[in-house]
């Protein structure tokens, strides 16, 4: 089913207006640590979309690698909203090799009819958490992690699913061992209570304490794979309690790119964001688990020890959603943060 909106045929280029609720969606997109390390600039022809170094974790993400993860995710994002907008666009990629924190283009190829999937995507994206709590009990079906990994679409990527049990053992060694690395780091340990914040939601980014429900020590939530303790240890914190049995079957997506480069982290944070709002459409939550790929070095002994060919870039964990409220929404930077423009006329 497809739709117009007003003015289809007749401006040759996106409003201001329509920018502003295109970067609104973009930045719904999920980053590390609630960092949001992107800024878009409007240029007379395109969307550019720009890393924004300042919010680069020194301690977690030397290489950048989530950085590009991140900002890809706010690509993909970028782009439905002008899709929703009624708008063609085509995706120039790292497309100055002198500047290379500009990221990407997205140029401006004309009206379109508005696909009422890309309505729905919207409204899913929208609605999208990262489910840091339990997920409900019960196996997500095979045939339903097919439909979901059948969205990446781009042939340098695909997504692959964990399934046999020695390579779900293999993938709880691998995380419980990058995750003690990286919690008895005082210098990860200190980047993260910058980010883990009380005034989250009055500053527009990092990690409100109450969305991040911990394990008490001695009874660990009861999953194989540890999820990342935001609190790193301290007692205080919001902590999931009182010997709770928990068994939520979590399935796991990885997606892995043929490359290793920027470009290739760049699509696939567009995929992972892309993964991630199919999942909602399709009723499903979802968190990423980075500790086993923050560090360039622990990325490659993980890829080892799991013996996988190509480059992961995301593990994904999938399940049906807490039977409770929604898993509370992040704060965001206003648009006004994140948004320039170079054009000379604004009308």
């Amino acid at each position: 089913m497809t739709s117009t909106r007003s003015g289809v045929g007749e401006a040759t280029q996106p409003s201001v207006e329509e920018i502003q609720r295109a970067v609104a969606l973009a930045v719904r997109a999920p980053s590390i640590h609630n960092t949001q390390p992107w800024r878009f600039v409007l240029t007379a022809d395109a969307l550019e979309l720009w890393a924004d170094r300042q919010r680069q974790l020194a301690a977690v993400d030397p290489d950048g690698w989530a950085l590009l993860i991140s900002c890809g995710g706010a690509l993909y994002l970028a782009g439905l909203g002008l899709s929703a907008e009624g708008w063609r666009t085509t995706t120039e990629r790292l497309p100055d090799s002198t500047r290379p924190d500009l990221l990407a283009r997205l140029h401006f190829d004309g009206r379109q009819p508005v696909d009422g999937n890309v309505d729905e995507a919207v409204a899913a994206a929208g609605r999208r958490r990262t489910e840091r709590r339990p997920f409900r009990p019960g196996v997500v079906s095979t045939d339903l992690l097919h439909v979901l990994r059948a969205g990446v679409d781009d042939p340098s990527l695909y997504a692959s699913l964990v399934l046999r049990a020695d390579d779900r053992l293999n993938l709880a060694v691998a995380m419980s061992w990058a995750d003690d690395l990286e919690t008895n780091d005082p210098a990860y340990r200190a980047e993260l209570a910058t980010w883990v914040r009380p005034d989250a939601a009055a500053a527009g980014e990092g990690i409100s304490p109450t969305a991040v429900p911990r394990t008490s020590p001695g009874q660990p939530r009861h999953t194989d794979v540890p999820v990342r303790d935001f609190a790193a240890g301290d007692p205080t914190s919001t902590a999931i309690r009182g010997g709770q049995v928990i068994d939520e079957q979590p399935a796991y997506v990885v997606l892995f790119s043929l490359d290793d480069d920027d470009a290739a982290r760049l699509r696939a944070g567009e995929a992972y964001a892309r993964l991630s709002v199919d999942a909602e459409r399709l009723g499903l939550a979802t968190s990423a688990m980075t500790q086993a790929l923050d560090l360039p070095g622990v990325r490659t002994r993980v890829r080892t020890l799991m013996t996988w060919l190509d480059h992961p870039q995301m593990i994904l964990r999938v399940g049906w959603p807490p039977a409770v409220d929604p898993a509370p929404r992040t704060p965001r930077r206003p648009v006004a943060a994140v948004l320039t423009t170079t054009r000379s006329n604004l009308a």
